[in-house]
């Protein structure tokens, strides 16, 4: 049996089944997670889309895809953050307070550095050179 046929054989189920997967757990660790905090548009958003994945007869629509898909790679690297600054502290996650805020601090830095290191990559630290003899 090729790939084809297995996809083709599951999406023709009969009975279908909602979306549960790693991406709807996500979801729904974003959401419940007291420190990655959304405005109340975006959270209601979020929220609805919970919902329509949870229910098999129902789709979402590219805009919602695409926030979904947004919002959950920023919580990925939220939580990244989050357990190096607890590593850091040497303390457990659920002993930093590390929110939102924190994060995008956080990334501006990591930018800011980024940004420097391919500066300085073609340069050098040392000052320049001084003649030791002036012609005049």
């Amino acid at each position: 049996m090729t790939l084809l046929n297995v996809v083709a054989s599951s999406s023709s189920s009969s009975s279908p089944h909602p979306v549960d997967d790693a991406r709807v757990q996500l979801l729904r660790s974003l959401l419940a997670d007291r420190d990655w905090s959304q405005d109340a548009v975006l959270h209601s958003r979020l929220q609805q889309a919970l919902l329509l994945l949870r229910d098999p007869a129902a789709s979402l629509d590219e805009a919602t895809w695409l926030l979904v898909a947004d919002e959950t790679a920023h919580y990925l690297d939220f939580r990244r953050l989050r357990t190096l600054e607890a590593q850091l502290r040497g303390c457990t996650q659920d002993e930093v307070r590390y929110t939102r805020a924190d994060w995008q601090a956080a990334r501006t830095a990591e930018a800011a550095l980024a940004s420097h290191l391919r500066h300085v990559r073609f340069s050098s630290y040392a000052p320049e050179p001084v003649p030791m003899f002036r012609i005049h």
